[in-house]
């Protein structure tokens, strides 16, 4: 979910409360110094044309070259320019610049840092936002869902089975010493995909059960990671055996031949949306105009159905090898709401 770093301390929990923010608070993240894609990227803003279009992306960068191959061979007369930067940064970014920005679009925002900046982009009136799911939709038409992100409980298969445990069938199996250490999930203070695991429980659960479970699931623990990559990542280097991650991760380390399984339990998938939308004051521009068409629609379906296949599309379920279909997905009302995401990490003390 989290377009977080990879990189983790090795055999120890990640004690610090991270950084905290109000809404107000949230506008003096640093912006962070972006990375762009294309050979063009780095020149500055005083040689952008009409042919340029300057696009913010929180993906990773598999998903964002992708996107760009394909935009440089659909408009090979546009100056396309993709600039990775942190969801944070970005939305901090956004909200102080507003129609100042560099940025024409901005790319795989997470929903509640989209809905928070959602008042600095263009009403997309111009595009049919019909053909998206209806449970990803803005009520105020000004982001389009680019992708729609689930989690899962991987399992390193081998590691459990090296040391007679066995593969769990509910949360509260993870709380039987057995797991003592094999257990890995991200930080929800640092992930959007350990966010979105606590709140799927906070909505299933009630507030106070969700939590009482994760401080006796601390027990069991061996890392709290800072990213949602990071317990896959831990899963592939055999350092764990039960990952709380992300479903494309692990199933793209399945298709790469590693021993992992995935795993949903009856409370569901925990998920969430990533948008898209225009920098207010930039639409009217023809080339602007241009490429978001067409990333509202090939650009979309291009990552559906190479990457993230959970449905996003009215209609449209593409197939990638061993991605489960059929998925459950849990109950993750609220999940764009930032003040009760606010709220909620105020009680996280892991």
């Amino acid at each position: 979910m989290n377009k977080e770093a990879n990189q983790e301390p090795k055999k120890k929990k990640a004690q610090g409360r991270g950084p905290q923010t109000s809404r107000r608070g949230f506008i003096a993240l640093a912006a962070g110094t972006a990375v762009c894609l294309g050979a063009a990227a780095f020149r500055d803003s005083g040689s952008q044309t009409e042919n340029t279009v300057v696009i913010y992306s929180c993906g990773e960068g598999d998903r964002n070259e992708t996107q760009m191959a394909s935009m440089r061979a659909a408009f090979p007369n546009y100056d396309i320019r993709m600039h990775y930067i942190a969801t944070g940064n970005c939305a901090a970014r956004l909200r102080m610049e507003g129609s100042a920005s560099e940025a024409d679009i901005v790319l795989a925002l997470e929903g509640g840092y989209i809905n928070q900046v959602s008042d600095s982009l263009e009403e997309l009136s111009d595009f049919d936002g019909s053909i998206f799911c209806e449970d990803l939709r803005d009520p105020e038409n000004r982001y389009f869902p680019f992708s729609r992100e689930s989690a899962c409980i991987a399992v390193n298969d081998d590691v459990l089975s090296s040391r007679g445990v066995p593969v769990p069938t509910s949360y509260q199996d993870l709380l039987d010493p057995v797991y003592k250490g094999l257990v890995t999930m991200p930080n929800p203070k640092t992930s959007g995909t350990g966010y979105n695991f606590l709140k799927s429980l906070v909505n299933t659960w009630g507030e106070d059960e969700a939590f009482d479970y994760f401080d006796a699931l601390s027990e069991n623990i061996y890392q709290f990671t800072s990213s949602g990559s990071g317990p896959v990542n831990a899963l592939v280097q055999g350092e764990a055996g039960v990952g709380f991650g992300m479903t494309y991760h692990a199933v793209s380390e399945i298709n790469k031949g590693v021993p992992l399984s995935v795993h949903f339990f009856k409370e569901g998938s925990p998920w969430d949306v990533y948008g898209m939308g225009i920098v207010k004051g930039k639409g009217q521009r023809k080339a602007v105009h241009d490429v978001f068409g067409w990333l509202c629609t090939d650009g979309v379906r291009i990552d559906n159905s190479t990457y993230v296949p959970d449905q996003i599309l009215v209609g449209e379920t593409p197939h990638i090898d061993n991605y489960p279909t059929g998925v459950t997905y849990a109950d993750m009302t609220g999940i764009t709401d930032v003040d009760e995401k606010m709220r909620l990490l105020e009680r996280w003390s892991h």
